[in-house]
C-alpha cells in the first residue's frame, strides 16, 4: 500500500514537472497587481504627491512675476511696386518658396545684430567698472611638476577653459551677457496659415517689455529698408562697372571682325548666299541631271544591244516595221510554195533571196539605231564626267571659303554675345536707377505692444497641476518598484498562479492578546473560538475535510521554508479545530532541532519523539494530555545527535500505526522546515499529505520554489498552501463584516486540483 501511494505521488510530481514550463511562462502584465500595489502603498503615494505639490507651491511663490507684451507684424512677400520690371519674375513660386522667405524674415528677427542695435538705442546695457581680468596662472615649478603628473595638469587647464571666456575683455563679456539675456527674453512666434508674426517680450517690468517689443519692430523695419538701399546702391555701382567693361569688349570685337574680313577678302553679304556656294549648288544640280541622262542612255543602249528585235526603239521604227511586214508576206508565200516546189526551184530561190535581203535591211536599220543610241550614251557620259570635275572644283572652293569663314563666325558670335550683355546691363541699370529711390517696405506693424496687466509667469494652476501629476506618477512608480523589489508572496492569487498549488487557508494577522506568548498563538482557536483567527482555521479545517473522497487526511505534515512562518501555530490550531469536532487528535512535534510545541502548551520537553525513535520509551508513555479536550501531544524531546537518522528508521511508521491503535483518528505533525535540512523530506516520504505554510509579505518566492523543488525531487507534492499573517490587501475578498467579523478568505469548500510546481526563480 505504501509503495502504491509513493508511486502515485511520483506520478503526480512528474505531471507537475510537465506543466511547470506553462506556469512559468505566464509573465504577462497584470493590471490587478498594479492596482493592488497602488492600494497597498496609498499612503506613501499620498505623501510623495503632497511633497511634490508643496515643492511646486514653493517654486511658484519664489518665482519673480514676469510680464509679456506682444507686437504683431505683417511680413508680405515683397514691397509694393510702383514701377514693375520683369513681371515674369513676380509669378507665384509656390508655397515652399513663400515659407522659405517668411522663415528668413523670422530668423532675421532673432538675429544678434538686431538685438545689439535695440540694446544700444534703448540704452539697456550699462557698462560698469570693469574688473581687471585675473592673470593666467604661472607655470608650475619643477618641484610641483614632479608631484603632480603633467597630464593631470593639462586636464585641469583644459577643464578650466571650458568655463572661461577666450577673450579677457570685461566690457565685451558683459555686453555678450546682456545680448544673451535679451535674446532669451524675446520670442518670435509665427501665426499658422498667415503672414503674421508675433514679437513677444517677457520682462519683470510690464512697461519696459512693451517698449522693447515696439522698438524691435521699428528697428527691424528700419534695418530692412537700409539693407534694400544698400543693395540698390551696390547693384548700381556694380552695373556701371560691368557696362564700362562690356562696352570696351564690344568695341574691340567690332574692330577685330572688320580687320579679319579685310585681310581674308571676305565679303559679308548678310544672310545672302555667297557666289562660290551658289556655283557649287548649280553644278551639283546639273551633275545630278547629267547622271540621270547618262543612266537612261546607257539603259537604252544595253537594251538594244542585248535584244535588238524587241527593243522599244526598234519596235517603234517605221522602216523596220515595213520591212518586217514585207518579210512576213514573202515568208508566208514561200511556205505555201514550198508544198509545191522544191527549195532549189528558181522561183523558190528568188523568194529566198528577197527574204534575206529584207533581213539585211532590218539588221542595217537596227545597227543604225544602236549607233545612234551609243552616240547619245557616249555624249551623256562625257557631259557627266565634265560636270563631275566642275563639281569637285566647286567643292574645293566652298571648303576653302568655309575654312576662312570659321574664325569669322567665331568673331561674329563673340560680337553678338558682347552686344547682348551690353544691352542687358543697360536695361538693368535703368531699372535699378528707378527702383532705388522707392522707400517702400514689405514689413508693417499691425498691433503695437501695450503694457501687460497680469503676469504670465509663474502660472500657479499649471505649476500645481504639474506638481500633482508628477507626485502621483512618482508615487505610483515608487509603489510599483517597491512591489517589484519585494520578492515575497503578497497575495493569495500568487500562490495558485506561481506555484500551481491550491489555497487551503487564509489566516489573518492577529494581535497577540495580553498574557499569550508568541508560541501559544495557536491556542487562540481554543481560547477565543469566535475570533477571526479561529474562524479562519475552521474554514481551513472544512477545506481539508473535503480535500479527499474519505474526508480529511488522517495524517498531516505541516512544514514551511524556514522558521517563524506559522507552521507550529498552524499545526496547533488545526489540531485544536479537529479536536473540537470530538475526534481524538494527536499533535506530534517532529522538529527535534528547534522544538516549540512544548513552549506553546507550557509542558516540559525532557522526553518526546527523539526518546521514542531511540527506543528508550513507548508511545503510550510519552503522549501527554493537553488543556484542549480530545487533544494529545507528543513533544519533540531532547535534541538528538542526528535527527535524520532517527526519522529514517521504522520508528515513525510504527508510531503512526500505534497512534491509530491508541484511538487517535487524526495525527498532525509539526515538521521541521524544508530548506537547509533533510528532516522534512524524510518525514514527507512517510506521511502522505503535506501542508505548506507561507508567511504573507515575508516568505520569498525563490525560497518557496526551492522548497517545492526539493519536495518534487523527492517525489513529493504538497496538498496546498496556508497563507499566514495575511492582511486585507493580501486577498480579493474584503467582506470582513460577517457574523464572526471574518469572511472566508478563499471562498472554496475544496482545494483545487494539484498542479505543477513552477521552477525556482532567483530572488532579488
Amino acid at each position: 500500500m505504501a509503495l502504491a501511494l509513493q508511486q502515485a505521488r511520483m506520478l503526480q510530481a512528474a505531471q507537475q514537472a510537465r506543466e511547470e514550463p506553462d506556469a512559468a511562462a505566464n509573465d504577462d502584465i497584470d493590471l490587478k497587481e498594479i492596482f493592488r500595489a497602488i492600494a497597498k502603498h496609498k499612503w506613501m503615494i499620498a505623501g510623495i504627491t503632497l511633497l511634490c505639490l508643496g515643492a511646486a507651491a514653493v517654486y511658484t511663490l519664489r518665482s519673480t512675476p514676469l510680464y509679456r507684451s506682444t507686437t504683431l507684424l505683417q511680413i508680405d512677400r515683397s514691397a509694393q511696386k510702383v514701377v514693375g520690371f520683369n513681371t515674369e519674375i513676380e509669378l507665384d513660386q509656390g508655397t515652399a518658396s513663400d515659407q522659405l522667405q517668411l522663415r528668413t524674415q523670422i530668423e532675421l528677427l532673432k538675429s544678434r545684430s538686431l538685438a545689439l542695435r535695440v540694446i544700444e538705442e534703448m540704452g539697456l546695457y550699462q557698462a560698469g567698472e570693469a574688473e581687471t581680468p585675473a592673470p593666467p596662472p604661472a607655470p608650475a615649478e619643477p618641484e610641483a611638476a614632479s608631484v603632480v603628473p603633467e597630464f593631470l595638469a593639462t586636464l585641469g587647464r583644459n577643464f578650466g577653459q571650458l568655463f572661461e571666456p577666450a577673450v579677457q575683455d570685461s566690457e565685451r563679456v558683459g555686453r555678450n551677457g546682456t545680448v544673451n539675456a535679451f535674446s532669451d527674453s524675446v520670442n518670435i512666434e509665427p501665426l499658422r496659415s498667415s503672414r503674421l508674426v508675433e514679437v513677444q517680450v517677457t520682462n519683470k517690468d510690464s512697461e519696459l517689455a512693451a517698449r522693447i517689443a515696439n522698438q524691435i519692430a521699428q528697428t527691424f523695419i528700419a534695418m530692412n529698408l537700409e539693407r534694400k538701399l544698400e543693395s540698390s546702391a551696390y547693384a548700381r555701382k556694380f552695373l556701371e562697372e560691368q557696362i564700362q567693361q562690356t562696352k570696351a569688349k564690344l568695341e574691340e570685337s567690332e574692330r577685330v571682325i572688320n580687320q579679319y574680313a579685310k585681310r581674308n577678302e571676305i565679303l559679308d553679304l548678310g544672310d545672302q548666299t555667297s557666289a562660290t556656294t551658289q556655283n557649287y549648288v548649280d553644278f551639283s544640280t546639273a551633275l545630278a541631271k547629267a547622271e540621270q541622262d547618262r543612266i537612261k542612255a546607257e539603259a537604252q543602249y544595253e537594251e538594244v544591244r542585248s535584244r535588238p528585235e524587241s527593243a522599244p526603239r526598234v519596235l517603234d521604227n517605221l522602216a523596220i516595221q515595213a520591212y518586217k511586214e514585207q518579210r512576213a508576206k514573202l515568208e508566208a508565200e514561200y511556205a505555201r510554195n514550198l508544198t509545191v516546189f522544191k527549195p532549189n526551184f528558181p522561183a523558190m530561190q528568188q523568194a529566198k533571196s528577197q527574204i534575206d535581203e529584207l533581213q539585211r535591211r532590218i539588221d542595217a536599220e537596227v545597227e543604225t539605231i544602236l549607233a545612234s543610241i551609243k552616240g547619245q550614251y557616249e555624249s551623256a557620259k562625257k557631259q557627266e564626267a565634265l560636270l563631275r570635275a566642275r563639281v569637285g572644283a566647286s567643292r574645293e572652293a566652298v571648303q576653302t571659303v568655309q575654312d576662312r569663314s570659321v574664325d569669322l563666325n567665331l568673331l561674329k558670335r563673340e560680337l553678338d554675345t558682347n552686344r547682348q550683355v551690353y544691352d542687358s546691363l543697360l536695361q538693368r541699370l535703368r531699372e535699378v536707377s528707378v527702383t532705388g529711390g522707392l522707400n517702400t517696405n514689405n514689413i508693417s506693424v499691425v498691433d503695437p505692444a501695450e503694457p501687460s496687466l497680469l503676469p504670465v509667469r509663474p502660472r500657479p494652476v499649471i505649476n500645481l497641476s504639474v506638481g500633482l501629476m508628477l507626485g502621483l506618477l512618482v508615487g505610483v512608480l515608487a509603489a510599483i518598484l517597491r512591489e517589484q523589489m519585494d520578492d515575497s508572496v503578497k497575495h493569495e492569487d500568487e500562490v495558485e498562479r506561481l506555484f500551481a498549488l491550491p489555497m487551503l487557508g487564509w489566516i489573518p494577522v492577529t494581535r497577540r492578546p495580553r498574557g499569550v506568548s508568541v508560541e501559544s498563538m495557536g491556542l487562540l482557536a481554543h481560547l477565543e473560538p469566535r475570533s477571526s483567527f479561529s474562524e479562519a482555521y475552521r474554514s481551513m479545517r472544512t477545506t481539508l475535510q473535503f480535500s479527499t473522497a474519505d474526508g480529511a487526511p488522517r495524517h498531516l505534515l505541516i512544514t514551511s521554508c524556514g522558521k517563524d512562518e506559522g507552521k507550529t501555530t498552524t499545526a496547533l490550531a488545526l489540531a485544536v479545530n479537529f479536536a473540537q469536532l470530538g475526534e481524538q487528535v494527536l499533535l506530534i512535534d517532529a522538529d527535534m532541532r528547534l522544538a516549540s510545541v512544548h513552549k506553546a502548551l507550557g509542558l516540559p520537553n525532557d522526553r518526546g519523539l527523539s526518546t521514542l525513535l531511540a527506543g528508550e520509551a513507548a508511545a503510550k508513555d510519552l503522549i501527554l494530555k493537553t488543556v484542549v479536550p480530545n487533544l494529545g501531544v507528543l513533544l519533540a524531546g531532547p535534541t538528538p545527535t542526528d535527527p535524520v537518522e532517527l526519522l529514517m528508521g521504522p520508528g515513525l511508521r510504527k508510531l503512526l500505526d500505534e497512534a491509530q491503535a491508541l484511538g487517535f483518528s487524526q495525527v498532525i505533525i509539526d515538521g521541521p522546515p524544508l530548506l537547509g535540512i533533510a528532516d522534512a523530506v524524510v518525514l514527507g516520504n512517510q506521511v502522505q499529505h503535506i501542508v505548506f505554510t507561507v508567511k504573507a509579505a515575508s516568505t520569498k518566492k525563490k525560497r518557496i520554489k526551492d522548497a517545492l523543488r526539493r519536495l518534487r525531487n523527492a517525489g513529493l507534492a504538497p496538498m496546498g498552501v496556508v497563507l499566514t499573517h495575511a492582511r486585507t490587501e493580501h486577498t480579493n475578498n474584503e467582506s470582513f463584516e460577517s457574523y464572526y467579523g471574518y469572511g472566508q478568505a478563499t471562498g472554496r469548500t475544496a482545494p483545487a486540483p494539484l498542479g505543477a510546481v513552477p521552477a525556482a526563480r532567483t530572488a532579488p
